[in-house]
């Protein structure tokens, strides 16, 4: 991994702009085809800026900053690992992960002390969710089966014809949950994992001073126990995105050209890794972009399931996979309450879980 300190001192003052500016100031100096810092937008818990064509920085804040230390070392690692040889180039390369923040000549702590940065290169194109709306139905298509595809290798499957064969991650443990709440090194069984974090769910919801909506939470979380005998051990756990959906997804023309945003890989079942594009192909307006929000409906995003499951066919043919698709988007949702007890979407999309809706994501439906 790249460390910028070695190449360059990176003496940050206090002020929200100036660890940019110096950023802006270093970095072309560093290496000469980085350009200055230029904000975009999104990026959520991180600061997304643009250093040209080529690259992009993120910044974290200190109590988010293990993430982007967590991505660079899964990047890094996908990177070595021989069997990606034929798609290294669709997913980012480290550049540099750093600390951005250090203290100051007078002794003072910059107020970006703590953060940390990483610059990985940029894809061209845009996210797909994007451009989804001004593509036909086989580029779209076409953008889920490549980028599934793109996935599948990460879980370890080799290219071409469905295969049961993959490359074992010997002693590993699972990660089970979402975002802020998951559990990391969970366990070595599935079904055991998710009941924990089933249970952990349940706590926090049980103990939290804000709980809305308590009637369809508690329906929620006896919906996921009772469907917990299907959580199986499949294939052990694999390497997974953790944040798959079509804002990751980096599209030019009719091609992907890249997976971004991996701060939430970590070891998985495949069909867990495939629950937030599906997910999101029922809900499209709930994670959609202010200006596209009242644009998009279901029916925009209805061929994407039969493209996921032709690009996965291993992932199609699990045992209980209505079961476990319920457990994992109503597993999300539960999470999001606990974030956001007021949220009405999270509410609208479990009461669609236990309505039945996610059979219709399911192979054959």
């Amino acid at each position: 991994m790249s460390n910028l300190h070695s190449v360059a001192p990176l003496t940050l003052n206090d002020g929200p702009d100036l660890p940019l500016l110096a950023l802006g100031e270093i970095l072309p100096s560093w290496h000469p085809d980085i350009e200055r810092p230029v904000a975009l937008a999104g990026g959520y818990s991180h600061g997304v800026h643009s250093l040209g064509d080529k690259y992009v920085l993120r910044l974290a804040v200190p109590e988010r900053a293990e993430r982007l230390r967590h991505e660079a070392a899964t990047l890094n690692d996908l990177g070595a690992r021989p069997d990606l040889v034929g798609i290294t180039n669709r997913l980012p390369g480290v550049v540099a992960s750093f600390d951005a923040g250090t203290a100051t000549d007078d002794g003072c702590r910059s107020r970006w002390q703590g953060c940390h940065g990483l610059i990985i290169n940029r894809f061209p194109g845009k996210n797909a969710f994007r451009a989804w709306l001004d593509a036909d139905e086989a580029t779209r298509v076409g953008w889920v089966r490549e980028a599934v595809s793109i996935l599948r290798s990460v879980h370890g499957f080799p290219e071409g014809e469905p295969s049961d064969r993959f490359t074992l991650v010997p002693g590993s443990r699972y990660q089970s949950g979402w975002y802020g709440t998951r559990i990391e090194a969970a366990g070595t069984d599935w079904r055991d994992c998710h009941r924990s974090y089933v249970s952990k769910l349940g706590v926090r919801h049980a103990f939290s001073p804000n709980i809305r909506h308590r009637a369809v939470i508690e329906e929620s979380l006896a919906a996921c126990e009772a469907r917990l005998d299907a959580m199986t051990s499949v294939w052990g756990p694999r390497t997974g995105h953790g944040d798959f959906h079509l804002h990751n997804i980096i599209v030019n023309g009719t091609v992907v050209t890249g997976l971004i945003d991996w701060e939430w890989s970590g070891l998985t079942e495949p069909d867990a890794d495939l629950a937030h594009l599906l997910r999101w192909s029922l809900f499209p307006a709930h994670p959609a972009d202010e200006d596209l929000e009242d644009r998009v409906t279901g029916a925009d995003f209805a061929g994407v399931p039969s493209a996921v499951w032709s690009a996965y066919p291993e992932v199609a043919k699990i045992n209980s996979l209505e079961d476990r698709l319920f457990v994992y988007l109503a597993e999300h949702d539960l999470h999001q309450l606990t974030e956001h007890p007021d949220s009405t979407q999270a509410v609208i999309r479990l009461e669609a879980w236990l309505a039945g809706a996610h059979r219709t994501l399911i192979p054959g439906d």
